[in-house]
């Protein structure tokens, strides 16, 4: 990662990084790493950074297409979409809220 930004950098490039697509052997190298870098004027981003770019909003024909891209990204997401469907569900359906029961 260090050496093409970097170079890029010097070219007159802005840079971005993605640090969690670049690997390494240590935490410490991964660390040294990203400081030459940021020092060196790149702007650190990760992998669902990228994608949000990308994406740009959610309001748009293929969301769905992006929410089970992030849930690749971290399966964490899955549980966030489960609860929106959920509720959306309950919008729809007029279900009453356990918050709302006797």
């Amino acid at each position: 990662m260090a050496f093409p930004a970097i170079s890029a950098i010097a070219a007159g490039y802005k840079v971005f990084v993605v640090v969690d697509a670049s690997g390494t052997y240590s935490k410490m190298a991964e660390e040294i790493t990203l400081a030459r870098v940021v020092q060196a004027g790149a702007v650190p981003m990760d992998t669902a950074a990228v994608a949000s770019e990308i994406q740009r909003t959610w309001h748009r024909d293929d969301a769905e297409k992006w929410a089970e891209i992030y849930t690749q990204i971290f399966p964490e997401y899955r549980l966030l979409i489960e609860s929106y469907t959920k509720a959306r569900s309950v919008e729809h359906d007029g279900e009453q809220l356990d918050s709302q029961r006797g």
